[in-house]
């Protein structure tokens, strides 16, 4: 994403939350040319916030569970225990973002960008992931079981101690760090987890620790 120079282009909600405080904290923000969103601990259930470009965000431990965000920007965004569970994220941008312990439990995250964030610990059991860019990610000690990675991108993503038991990895390609939990108490790096991805449809290249 290209960093922005100037006022944002005027946005409004195609659905605004039901918390009445989240959707003042919102019109506020809407109505004012300086960046960025401030809102912690704020519901945003309910909201359609498509193509939001919230850009520095603050939204640590706000809760946007089931809430609708395609195309939705959260370049350098502060995410931290934010929940996105069940969500809809496709195409959303996470470049740079921090997201330590963030819940994207089921949520769908199709083409999502996560280059170069930080979400150590943070779940994505059960979700959508295909097509996905995670390069340059730290995913340390995040769970990924069940979640569905066909066809993601990876470039140096470190996935260090994640759990990847069941997830679908057909189509994957890039350079990953390891080791890396494949079923409960197994874990694998360097040749034995490429040959495990290679088993599965992918074709990734583990990196040695420096």
């Amino acid at each position: 994403m290209a960093e922005s120079s100037g006022t944002r282009e005027p946005w409004q909600p195609l659905r605004w939350p039901d918390s009445p405080e989240a959707a003042q904290t919102l019109r506020d923000w809407a109505g004012t040319d300086d960046p960025p969103l401030y809102a912690l601990d704020l519901d945003f259930r309910g909201a359609d916030l498509s193509d939001g470009q919230f850009v520095g965000a603050w939204v640590s431990r706000s809760d946007f569970s089931g809430a609708v965000l395609r195309a939705a920007v959260f370049w350098t965004a502060h995410g931290e225990e934010t929940s996105f569970a069940g969500a809809n994220l496709t195409a959303a941008d996470f470049v740079k973002a921090e997201l330590r312990d963030a819940d994207f439990t089921r949520a769908v995250l199709i083409a999502a960008n996560f280059g170069r964030a930080v979400a150590l610990r943070a779940k994505f059991v059960d979700a959508d992931l295909r097509r996905a860019n995670l390069g340059d990610g730290i995913f340390v000690d995040a769970d990924f079981d069940h979640a569905d990675l066909s066809n993601a991108m990876l470039d140096k993503t470190s996935l260090r101690d994640a759990n990847l038991a069941n997830a679908k990895v057909v189509g994957m390609t890039g350079t990953v760090l390891g080791p890396i939990v494949v079923q409960p108490g197994r874990s694998l790096d360097g040749e034995e987890l490429e040959r495990w991805f290679a088993a599965r449809g992918a074709t990734v290249s583990v990196l040695q620790q420096g």
